[in-house]
């Protein structure tokens, strides 16, 4: 009998003690986690992995913002899934990732309960918003 993968999530935010806090929580929930620190890194790891089950890309990364690294992302990978992280996003920001193929959203700081919620509805094929 084969033994089954542990869900790989792509953390990727600019503060290296988000990421590290997010990792925790992350690998706390059963997660294989990797981190990246900014768009560029992240599309770097997401093509190098040989699989991504999610991205929590942060909204308000250096050089691109959220929005952007999202674009990226389904260049590469149309299927890709990502959950954007943030503290504040506007409606028409939340408008935006949307249609540009966002499944969710998730608030920092991050908060266990909400992280494992958006992130079983991301990953069970419902909205995360």
């Amino acid at each position: 009998m084969r033994k089954k993968m542990p869900t790989t999530i792509l953390l990727v935010d600019d503060d290296p003690l988000i990421r590290v806090l997010g990792q925790e929580l992350l690998e706390y929930l059963g997660y294989r986690v990797e981190t990246a620190g900014d768009g560029s890194e992240a599309l770097e790891k997401f093509q190098r992995m040989k699989r991504v089950d999610l991205v929590v890309l942060d909204y308000c990364l250096p050089r691109q913002n959220g929005c952007e690294v999202l674009k990226e992302f389904k260049i590469l990978d149309k299927r890709a899934r990502v959950l954007v992280a943030s503290g504040f996003l506007s409606s028409q920001d939340m408008a935006s990732l949307k249609q540009e193929g966002a499944l969710g959203m998730i608030n920092k700081p991050y908060r266990l309960k909400d992280l494992q919620h958006r992130i079983k509805a991301v990953l069970g094929g419902r909205s995360g918003f």
